[in-house]
């Protein structure tokens, strides 16, 4: 018979699989000995996903497996250092209630354990509670607890504390567990990869996006619990102070526009801003403008993902505005000779910024979020920006009401931008109700087909152009840029030079 292994793993079939393996096996585990081993570990074989002609074929197949197991158990036990473990509880064991509290956010699997993982654990609840620590305490606990003898326990952790003589070196042996426990949470990634790629039911992205968060997690990790000395971060927060007391720095990403990043000290790292707008506004050049300063002036990489426009045509923009030539000419190609040279020297610029276009239709936010990882990962982490065009045709879940999808949407955007530590920019449609008032400048109201646009974002921007409606308007040429919401900040509007000819954005003063 030919039978899928997904087919029948948890059915009756399963059972005869363990009983032939078991009975292979003499009932223990050809590698370590261990009575009914292959039952215990039988977890292991769920990895894997052949056909196989005969259930026999498949018993063979658990038993290589049992191997790479056994192989992986030995890995994760090489990253880890037991006499390094009892080191530091000896040491933990001496000190005082306050430095053990500065340690208590260690994860308690940076212990291999569940003995030691249970000594740390109650010496930070002490600690927490401000209790006195010593080994006759800990051994007492460890005794009500019926986890050891209180004689056993008292000598085990006596012997720690004659372990480490030195407690000064506490702080570097936390350190040290921390590093292997993340180098044991990097080994035990290829069978999680494995056990979710078994379910093929779940569409690829989801389990792109999922393996991708379980990186980001670790790789979170290693830059937390950190035991800084307040007098280091007293002196840099000053300099920061000091640095933009002075005008050097921001605590944001600076746009390129003076009188915006004044008001807003910058794009803030994991901001949600929504740009919003009337057609013809400039929505998209505004966002091209800010997005070109950032990769040009900060070398930052900028994920662009264009749902109105094609690459090209975003390309396009791009080169107009860089050149000075009006697109409509890149369009027909009717370029002058004197044209070449800035054309040229244009696509030189553009071709150097770490500018990247993704302008498929039907986006979701996980499939935003997958590539602009992907961008991450091939820039040390860094990355300056993303821009998304336009938020109304962000792909949903499908639900029958659009402003409950709309909303699920703006949430996983405001996810999205807080779990990568990035500014999001969302370009969004406003509704024509604009049009029947007598003043067209924009309001919070006028966000198309949801509140949560208002709710979720950070910073709300309008674009209003007087000039569109008003041919003989004393403001022509000039776009006011309007913050109708900045959370914790104040609002009010700035204004900008628009370039029709080439439709980009400047600064007004110089």
């Amino acid at each position: 018979m030919s039978l899928n292994y997904y087919e029948y793993i948890d059915s009756q079939n399963w059972q005869e699989v363990r009983k032939l393996a078991l009975q292979r096996s003499g009932r223990k585990c050809q590698i370590c000995g261990a009575g009914n081993d292959l039952d215990v570990h039988h977890n292991s074989y769920d990895n894997l996903g052949n056909e196989r002609d005969h259930l026999e074929d498949l018993v063979v197949l658990c038993s290589d497996h049992h191997q790479l197991y056994h192989d992986s158990l030995a890995e994760v036990q090489r990253l880890a250092d037991q006499r390094l473990e009892e080191r530091l509880l000896g040491a933990l064991l001496q000190q005082n209630p306050a430095f053990i509290k500065s340690l208590s956010d260690l994860p308690p699997d940076i212990f291999t354990s569940n003995l030691r993982r249970e000594v740390f654990n109650y010496l930070c609840y002490r600690a927490n509670q401000e209790k006195a620590i010593d080994s006759v305490i800990i051994a007492g606990y460890l005794a009500q607890s019926k986890v050891l003898e209180a004689e056993e326990a008292e000598k085990l952790l006596n012997n720690w504390v004659s372990s480490c003589p030195n407690l000064q070196n506490a702080e570097s042996y936390a350190k040290e567990l921390y590093d292997l426990y993340l180098r044991r949470q990097i080994q035990q990634l290829p069978a999680k990869i494995t056990r979710l790629n078994r379910n093929y039911q779940r569409p690829v992205i989801e389990l792109i996006n999922t393996i991708q968060a379980s990186i980001q997690v670790i790789a979170n990790k290693s830059d937390t619990n950190q035991l800084i000395h307040i007098s280091d971060i007293i002196i840099q927060t000053f300099q920061n102070i000091e640095e933009r007391y002075q005008g050097i720095t921001l605590s944001g990403i600076p746009c390129g526009f003076y009188e915006l990043d004044a008001m807003t000290s910058g794009f803030q790292h994991s901001d949600l801003i929504i740009v919003a707008g009337r057609p013809s506004m400039g929505k998209s050049a505004f966002c091209l403008d800010i997005a070109s300063n950032i990769a040009s002036s900060y070398k930052l990489p900028v994920c662009i993902f264009s749902l109105e426009m094609s690459k090209e045509q975003v390309v396009s923009r791009l080169l107009s505005a860089e050149a000075k030539i009006e697109s409509r000419y890149l369009r027909t190609g009717r370029i002058s000779n004197s044209q070449w040279e800035p054309l040229s020297r244009a696509i030189g610029i553009l071709t150097q910024l770490p500018i990247y276009i993704d302008d498929r239709p039907n986006l979701s936010v996980a499939k935003i979020q997958s590539k602009a990882r992907q961008v991450m990962l091939e820039h040390e982490s860094l990355l300056g920006l993303i821009v998304i065009d336009y938020i109304q045709l962000l792909t949903g879940d499908n639900d029958e009401n659009r402003a409950r999808e709309l909303a699920k949407i703006t949430r996983s955007l405001k996810g999205l931008a807080k779990e990568l530590n990035v500014p999001v920019i969302v370009l969004s449609q406003l509704n024509r109700s604009v049009e029947s008032r007598t003043n067209k400048r924009p309001m919070l109201s006028d966000l198309k087909e949801s509140g949560s646009i208002e709710e979720d974002a950070d910073l709300v921007i309008m674009l209003y152009r007087d000039e569109y409606y008003s041919s003989d308007s004393p403001d022509q040429g000039i776009a006011e840029v309007i913050l109708a919401k900045h959370r914790n900040d104040p609002t009010g509007t700035i204004k900008l030079l628009f370039d029709t000819q080439f439709a980009c954005f400047k600064n007004l003063k110089f």
